[in-house]
């Protein structure tokens, strides 16, 4: 488990390819906490997640152009939604089927139609629904006091992904922070 190393994107293949939101470092610490103090209260046979949440499966990597859009367009949606300094903020603890075993962690507060009207590329497949930030892979059926964060500052990015026999590696692209503003 872990990233791929000293790995260019060609030699992971046939990994899959994802969109995820990268929230900013401190609040990674915040989650990184909460993830331990869930391994300590008795989780077993899960794997770590890199704190991000996968967006949308993806035919190919978007180009950083497509990123940067993507990037805009989820600080547009924090606006339209009229959340307080366009914050994301984190909801109940849910479960979203990625690629094809449960990934346990927070909801966001991000809607799959803001998603689907703002990621215009033939290169998305799927969105996840519902949005959460990963914690663990395989892990369903928790039962624990959700950890409610806000964030301001993310970033998206490609994020590559590939079974290993030991459990999973991946690898996250160059992070496109969500601009601060958006002037018209």
């Amino acid at each position: 488990m872990g990233s791929f190393k000293n790995e260019r994107y060609s030699d992971v293949s046939p990994a899959e390819k994802f969109l995820v939101l990268v929230p900013h470092r401190d609040t990674r610490v915040e989650l990184q906490k909460y993830s331990e103090m869930l391994l300590k209260s008795g989780l077993k046979n899960v794997y770590k997640f890199p704190q991000a949440a996968p967006l949308a499966a993806l035919s190919k990597p978007l180009t950083s152009n497509e990123l940067k859009n993507i990037a805009r367009s989820l600080r547009e949606a924090a606006l339209i939604r009229g959340i307080s300094g366009e914050m994301f903020h984190t909801k109940e603890l849910s479960t979203v089927t990625f690629p094809d075993k449960p990934l346990f962690g927070p909801r966001l507060d991000l809607g799959t139609r803001e998603l689907s009207i703002n990621f215009k590329t033939e290169k998305i497949i799927s969105l996840f629904s519902p949005a959460i930030i990963g914690l663990f892979l395989n892990c369903s059926g928790v039962s624990a006091e959700p950890h409610k964060l806000s964030f301001r500052a993310a970033a998206v990015a490609n994020m590559y992904w590939k079974p290993v026999k030991s459990g999973y590696k991946w690898k996250i692209g160059k992070l496109h922070w969500l601009p601060k503003t958006i002037t018209y």
